[in-house]
């Protein structure tokens, strides 16, 4: 990836004359909030910035019906990131089930068409499969659009003795998606690092600009596994086992086939890293939460933002005062988010608002 212009990275005092107001008004697109959906193209006030330093928004559990009846409509929108609950059921390429809580059958917004002519019908509840579909339709249809996060929720981890592996994960997403819109781990080590952890530390993530077209994708370890976990019974996380993949497929060589970047579970104190074997630690660049932890004050915010590292805060309706969860106040949603971004310094916020537009406003990270 080509250096980014640091000057989009400049920050600018505001000031009560008016030779200065001038000023500002032309140096403000690079700091103001850009209302703009996630199929927006074209010059962005973003444009010049790293990933590292936009902060973003998104639904969870966007495949539920009752927020769309398409999970692409939520991308027009505003979503700039879209989180998708998967069980790991049957095996096979349409055996990864997206459901809430059905481990069994397909719930969802994702459609497919059957039949043809007067009797083409399009039909819910399509497996991963299809919602991987709907999303590289809704991305040919909007070339250029804005880089998009997705987040999975292994619901119950991998299975790899069901040919449902990280390894057939990543098959998945690069065969129905397409590996040219994706953003992948190998994309931004190249040649010259030899980790994600190095890499990140450089400041080596490319620019809006150059990840126009491209979706993020991230697994996170599902509330079943840790409850499974909890009892003794699962001993391989989400975040270990996609981490371990990602590492043994750069020392065969093969990082390209990684399609998805490692994430955990930040930490209260210094580096939540540490937990893992020290082989694994410099694959995990990318955290996630809820947003009430990141802002208790026991996590150093400050060693996110200078190691450039993103940061994922979810339930943004949960933080004080807290907010309505599906139909709050348009105006304290939108405040919510911006403060996210300013305080939490948040790469990704997530809630379940619908009807508060200004959510998903875009703005800088403040890191």
């Amino acid at each position: 990836m080509s250096p980014r212009n640091t000057a989009a990275r400049g920050r600018f005092r505001r000031s009560h004359a008016l030779s200065a107001a001038l000023l500002l008004a032309l140096a403000a697109p690079c700091l103001a909030a850009v209302p703009a959906n996630a199929s927006t193209t074209g010059t962005s006030a973003f444009d010049d910035m790293g990933l590292d330093h936009v902060a973003v928004s998104g639904l969870h559990n966007a495949y539920e019906k009752d927020k769309s009846d398409q999970l692409t409509k939520e991308l027009d929108k505003g979503a700039h990131l879209l989180e998708i609950d998967v069980y790991s059921t049957y095996g096979g390429t349409g055996g990864w089930i997206v459901s809430h809580s059905d481990p069994l059958f397909n719930s969802n917004n994702c459609t497919y068409t059957v039949g043809s002519g007067i009797f083409k019908r399009t039909m819910k509840n399509g497996s991963l499969r299809t919602c991987l579909d709907n999303l590289k339709d809704w991305s040919d249809d909007h070339p250029g659009h804005d880089p998009v996060y997705i987040k999975l929720e292994l619901k119950w981890g991998f299975r790899s003795n069901a040919g449902m592996g990280p390894d057939d994960l990543d098959s998945l997403i690069r065969n129905h998606l397409g590996q040219n819109k994706i953003f992948k781990p190998a994309d931004m080590m190249g040649t010259r690092y030899p980790d994600l952890d190095t890499a990140a530390k450089a400041d080596a993530w490319p620019t809006w600009n150059q990840l126009r077209g491209k979706f993020v994708f991230f697994p996170i370890t599902g509330t079943i596994e840790n409850k499974l976990s909890g009892y003794g019974l699962d001993h391989l996380s989400t975040a270990e086992e996609y981490a371990r993949h990602v590492r043994n497929l750069a020392e065969a060589g093969k990082a390209d086939e990684a399609m998805m970047w490692p994430e955990m579970e930040p930490s209260a104190g210094g580096d939540p890293r540490t937990v893992w074997d020290p082989s694994l630690r410099p694959w995990f660049v990318v955290f996630d939460h809820q947003a009430t932890k990141w802002l208790d004050g026991s996590y150093d915010l400050s060693w996110y933002c200078r190691n450039h590292y993103l940061t994922v805060e979810t339930a943004a309706e949960n933080v004080s005062p807290a907010l309505d969860d599906t139909d709050p106040d348009p105006a304290a949603a939108a405040d919510r988010v911006r403060y996210l971004a300013e305080a939490g310094h948040s790469s990704a916020t997530t809630f379940d608002w619908m009807n508060a537009p200004g959510a998903f406003e875009v703005h800088s990270r403040n890191c």
